[in-house]
């Protein structure tokens, strides 16, 4: 038997984990794979790279399971960005639903506990925002998204996730920008207040003058609505056109962001979100303070008859952007500029908290307020280990979650939103 057989082992799915990837349990112990379905039986190749977890490659699968489907993009394989979409739409959500539970579960939270789901209408041709990467090395020329635990791109013309101006977009900047690219960066495309895509190119190679023509050319042509370029040895971009990106606010009206900031990256999940945020927050009456609070995506919608309104957040262009979006809705709240670990540290006792970190989570900011006479904690959150880490304390301290909720911000990925309640019962 040679050493290439050797490596390649027949295994059962057993399980799929928040990475995305199969449990797929072997003669030689658990081997961690993407694109498996519970139950398959498959052939698997081992990874030659050292690490802790034992990882793999499906190579055939000897027996499907009925949830497995035809991915709709051909460089799922490669690219690190779908690794769920050989799963039904049905089966991603039970995944995900049970992912939520189960992080829960794990600090505390009671095994009958409710956890709802809410998922969107379109499972492709949804993501309002992306960032490629690009590298230009000789004659070879990449944009594209990272493969999967690599600095390698995968090059890709278009992208089955994506909403159709922002594909769009990724056709024309191959065509027109990255034959004048050098080095390597990255791009980030999102949408503008008229709707078309804007660009937020971040490069730490100079350009040449070529490059800069070609921006100013795509905004005049009605192409882009604005591109930002970032360049090395710069401490402001060369700016063309409007390149801030704009969504829709809980009103309906357009709600300004910033430079390649954060937005939830689904219009249609992302009204249910701040709807449900703003049924279970209640905050008529009651004094608030929101931590992470970015351009406003929950704070316009919970500002208004609020006793008291403290929003904290530490980027000064998320900040800007929040104050305008509130004077243009006639809204008062206190905004604060910085971190929000010290500023929850420091602040009054508010009747409701609300948070949506980042994915890092708020490690430690919770744990002051399990001793104060806080009436509830609204946290939205983009995963669910940090959201367990997170609430442990207030679990501990006699805090019970009322409403646990999965949002399938992210169709064909493992990534989840989620959403949780605690009250205090003291």
């Amino acid at each position: 038997m040679t050493a290439k057989q050797r490596d390649r082992l027949e295994g059962r799915v057993r399980d799929l984990v928040q990475s995305g990837e199969a449990v797929i349990e072997t003669e030689r112990g658990v081997v961690l794979s993407r694109f498996g379905v519970p139950g398959e039986r498959v052939v698997v190749s081992l990874d030659d790279k050292p690490g802790k977890v034992r990882r793999g490659r499906i190579l055939s699968v000897l027996e499907a399971a009925a949830e497995r489907v035809e991915p709709s993009c051909p460089y799922v394989v490669r690219c690190g960005g779908c690794p769920f979409m050989h799963l039904s739409l049905e089966a991603q959500r039970a995944h995900k639903q049970r992912f939520l539970r189960e992080a829960l579960q794990r600090v505390g939270a009671p095994a009958d506990l409710e956890v709802r789901f809410t998922g969107g209408d379109r499972p492709l041709g949804y993501r309002r925002r992306a960032r490629l990467s690009f590298r230009v090395a000789g004659r070879a020329r990449e944009l594209g998204y990272r493969r999967e635990r690599s600095r390698d791109i995968v090059d890709v013309a278009r992208c089955a996730v994506l909403e159709p101006v922002l594909d769009q977009a990724l056709s024309e900047l191959r065509e027109r920008l990255l034959p004048l690219l050098a080095g390597e960066g990255e791009l980030s495309l999102a949408r503008g207040r008229a709707g078309r895509a804007v660009l937020v190119l971040r490069s730490a190679s100079a350009q040449e003058p070529g490059l800069y023509a070609a921006c100013e050319a795509l905004v005049r042509d009605g192409v882009l609505e604005g591109i930002a370029l970032w360049v090395q040895g710069t401490s402001k971009p060369a700016r063309f056109g409007a390149p801030e990106e704009w969504t829709e606010g809980p009103d309906g009206e357009p709600l300004e962001g910033t430079l390649g900031g954060f937005s939830q990256a689904q219009a249609e999940v992302n009204r249910a979100l701040v709807q449900r945020v703003r049924e279970q927050a209640q905050t008529q009456g009651a004094k608030v303070l929101e931590l992470y609070a970015g351009h406003g995506n929950l704070t316009l919608a919970l500002a208004e008859g609020a006793a008291s309104y403290t929003a904290v957040e530490q980027d000064a262009g998320a900040v800007a952007a929040l104050r305008k979006n509130l004077a243009s809705r006639g809204l008062r709240a206190k905004v604060v500029e910085g971190d929000a670990g010290n500023v929850a540290g420091g602040a009054p006792a508010p009747d409701v908290l609300v948070l949506d970190p980042p994915r890092a989570g708020a490690p430690g900011v919770l744990s002051p307020f399990s001793g104060r006479k806080l009436k509830r904690v609204v946290y939205v959150s983009c995963d669910t280990a940090t959201l367990a880490r997170d609430v442990a304390p207030l679990l501990s301290a006699g805090f019970r979650i009322t409403w646990a909720e999965a949002f399938d911000m992210f169709p064909q990925t493992a990534d989840l939103e989620s959403l949780l309640v605690l009250e205090n019962e003291r």
